[in-house]
Formats: structure tokens, sequence, C-alpha cells
């Protein structure tokens, strides 16, 4: 019989589970979970206190800049080091505030909530600096068409605004349709995506933007109401859909009507691991290799108290499949590797040394090719990293099955379907829903490709490990040699 890993649904109880109990340190495939890696640090330095927010651009030109910012100072990679690009100023954060970016022409705009709006000119500047035309400070904002358009001042907090048309540096209100809108309903403003039209979240509504010139400029029309995106930066777009995490779970929005996409598997599952008094600490980010959307986020199980994100949770977007990550770091960002030339793989920072055959990570890894996007994270000591390093240790566990219904059943041999001889396999059994779960113990793979678990019983659940470090790519479910015992 084959038993398929199915996918993750801790929200359902193990006996009617039809999918897998565990998917730990994996990320989905359409039919298969492939293992995680760990964090391999690609700067020499760090930001000097804990990175909130970070992200990379690629000029006109074809040169990549990669930013980031910590609660007082701004950054800028430069030959593998962060340096402080804050031109002399000191901000100063509230609360759970973050830096977020995004990008108006060539101009990379900086952004908290509570300083200063910041700008930096692609290619020629050579520290942050105030943006011209006395924007507002506000703490989301996206390209929406030819305008910057903004929301969360600290005063108005419900509030969008927008610049002039085509320009970065002109926010003078009734000036070249530069306008405001207050959004008297649905709580404070807590993202916003762009492109054609705009989507405005607020704590309980979803407002789509959509340009019509003239006096009216944009037209606001309601999409959801009673829903929307808890604060925190936990709206993520790709392409024409857009992921967020709403008060009762994650949901997806195609920018006319939403639909959840963790309900039934890991909405409860979430919600209950998640240290909610740091809940604003929560970040969504793509990787654009795998398809994969994550939420990063501390969790209260931890060794941290929610201090530290120390998870992330997966969707794969092909599969509507989802996995969990245990892994201390700070954030997780949009990232495009800077490249090395040779003589910068010397003193590559994973290695120690200046000796090329000691860096951990290998030489064909998208880290080394300048402008390919991948998912990059700052670790706990705030240095930036890809996920490149050696695989964490994983964990998938297949729901509960009665190989024969209304039987006992008698299994002799598990062999699992994975491309590592490093497979562990636990065997849990009971004969009754109502009985706790017990083990046969723990068993590694023969040379032949089986573990040899033996075991009597009604219901059965198979847990595969794979230790941390082991070269792997996919595991897809187990076979097992069972007989019938009929009943007993």
């Amino acid at each position: 019989m084959q038993l398929p890993f199915g996918e993750w649904l801790p929200d359902l109880p193990d006996h009617v589970n039809p999918g897998a109990t565990q998917a730990r340190n994996v990320f989905p495939a359409v039919n298969s979970y492939r293992p995680f890696n760990d964090i391999a640090a690609t700067s020499s330095n760090g930001t000097d206190a804990r990175c909130q927010g970070g992200k990379a651009f690629k000029s006109d030109s074809g040169v990549v800049s990669i930013f980031a910012g910590d609660a007082t100072k701004l950054y800028k990679l430069t030959n593998n080091a962060f340096v402080d690009e804050s031109g002399g100023t000191t901000f100063s954060f509230s609360g759970e505030s973050y830096w977020d970016f995004i990008r108006f022409g060539e101009v990379v705009i900086a952004f908290n909530g509570d300083d200063a709006t910041q700008a930096w000119t692609l290619d020629s500047s050579t520290d942050f600096a105030a943006l011209a035309g006395s924007p507002p400070v506000f703490r989301h904002a996206a390209v929406i068409g030819n305008f910057i358009v903004t929301g969360f001042q600290p005063a108005a907090q419900n509030k969008v605004q927008w610049s002039s048309f085509n320009s970065a540096t002109s926010w003078t209100v009734g000036t070249n349709q530069s306008d405001s809108e207050t959004l008297p309903e649905g709580g404070v403003i807590t993202g916003i995506t762009g492109g054609q039209y705009g989507l405005i979240f607020q704590e309980d509504r979803i407002t789509r933007m959509d340009y019509r010139g003239g006096n009216v400029v944009f037209q606001f029309r309601r999409i959801e109401d009673n829903r929307g995106a808890v604060q925190g930066k936990n709206v993520i777009q790709v392409g024409n859909l857009v992921y967020f995490l709403s008060e009762d779970g994650f949901y997806v929005t195609d920018g006319n009507s939403s639909r959840p996409i963790g309900a039934n598997k890991v909405d409860r599952f979430f919600y209950n691991d998640l240290k909610f008094t740091f809940r604003e600490r929560v970040r969504a980010s793509y990787d654009h290799e795998n398809k994969l959307v994550m939420w990063s986020y501390p969790s209260a199980t931890g060794n941290n108290a929610g201090t530290q994100n120390d998870k992330i949770i997966i969707y794969h977007i092909a599969s509507e499949r989802w996995s969990i990550v245990e892994l201390d770091h700070e954030i997780i960002i949009d990232y495009l590797s800077p490249g090395f030339t040779l003589e910068e793989l010397d003193d590559y920072p994973a290695s120690g040394t200046d000796d090329l055959d000691a860096i951990t990570v290998s030489l064909d890894s998208p880290v080394f090719i300048g402008g390919l996007r991948s998912l990059g994270a700052f670790n706990t000591s705030h240095k930036l990293g890809s996920f490149g390093g050696a695989t964490l240790a994983a964990e998938i566990g297949t729901g509960e099955t009665e190989i024969f219904p209304t039987s006992r059943s008698l299994i002799s041999n598990v062999r699992p379907i994975v491309d590592t001889s490093a497979a562990i396999g636990t065997l849990s059994h009971r004969n009754r829903v109502a009985d706790s779960f017990s083990t046969t113990g723990t068993s590694t793979m023969h040379s032949t490709g089986n573990i040899p678990l033996r075991k009597s019983a009604r219901y059965f659940k198979f847990n595969l490990t794979i230790p941390a470090g082991t070269t792997w790519s996919d595991a897809q479910g187990i076979d097992i040699e069972a007989t019938n015992e009929g009943y007993r």
C-alpha cells in the first residue's frame, strides 16, 4: 500500500486527517516536500541592531543595490558590507514600526511611519536624504499607475494621500492631480498594493482604487466589508494576486473578491502558535524561485518568548499546500543577489578564511550570480544571508490511516519514498480512537531502502525525519507492507 505525504493539515484531528500531520523544515511541491535550507550569511557585517526592514533593487543600468534599516539608521550594502547611509540623520521608531521601501523610476523611497520620508537615487546617491516636496509621513505606500499612493499617517491613520502625476517630489494637494481621501469606516490602513489599480487594506475593509483622471482622479470602490488585513507587514503582491493575513486567517484576493486559503488547514494552528503581543512583527514575503508565499512570525511556543521571529509558515501557490519552518531570524526580504568577483569570493564571510574551498555554499548557488531574484533573510547577528546553507532537520508525518477498514493490520515493513538513505522512521499506533498513540520505536533505513517496523494494530501513522545537513531533494510518501489480521 502506498501512502503519499499529503498536504499539511494541522487544524484537523489525526483520525480524519487525509494529509500530513507534520511538515516541518520543508516546503511543499506539487506531489512532495522538499528540503528547507539554513541561512548562510552573505554580508561581512550587519546592521547595528535588529534589522527592521530591507529590500533589493536593480537600476536601469543593471546595478543591484541592497538597502536595510534598523531603529536608528539606514544602510546600503557596498563591497559586501553594510555602510551607514543615513546622511547624518538619526531615526527614531515607535513601538513595532519597520522600514519599507518602494521604487518610483530610479528613486528608492524609504519610510517607516514615524520619521521623515527618505530618498535614494539609484546609481548616483551617496546618502539617503529627506524626500523633497514635503511629502507626508506614512507607514504604507505603493506605486499605482503614475502616482505614489500612501496611507497611515500618524495623525490620520485612515487617510490615503498621493503625489502629483508622475512625480515623487510634488505633494501639494490640488496640484497636478495630487490629492487625498479619508476612509471613514474600516479602521486604520494596514497595507497598500499597486500596479494598474490599487488595493487599500484596512483592519476591516478592502477598497479598490482605479484611476479616472480629471477632477475625480481616483475612484474608490469597496470590494470587501468586515474583512481586511491585520497590522504589520502582512500583505504581499504576487502578479495580479494579493495574499494577506486577516483576523480570521489567510486569504488571497484578485482585486474583486477574496477567498480563504488557510481555512480548515492552518488558520487555527497559526493563531494558536503566534505570540499575539508581538503580532506586528509578522512579515510577508515571496520566494520567486519556488513560488512560495511566506509569513515570518514570532511563536508563543519557541524559546524566545515571542521577542524573536522563529518560525515561517509557507504556502505553495501551485499545490495550495502549507508547511512550517522553525528557524531563528530577524526578517525575510525580497532579495537580489549582488554578485561576486573571484577576488570577493576570497572574503566571502561563510568561509572565515581566504580559501575558496572553505566556502560552505555551493558556487552554483544563485547568491553568487548578480541580479537573480530569490529569498533573503537577516540572521540573529543582523547579517544578510541567503537560504543557501545546510538543510534543516526535516520531519514529515502522515495522517492516521486504517489500512484494512474495520480490521486490524500487521505492518511488517515500511519503505519511505525519499531520495536519501539517511531517513529515520517512527511508527505510531492505537486500536481505538479513544486511545493515546504508542510508538514502536525508531528505525533507520537499511541498504534495501526499507525501514523494518513491525506492529499489529488498527490505526497507524508514520513519521519520517531527515537529519540536518543531509543532502536530499524530494520526499513523496511511504510504501507499507501489511497483512489483514481480521477482527480481534
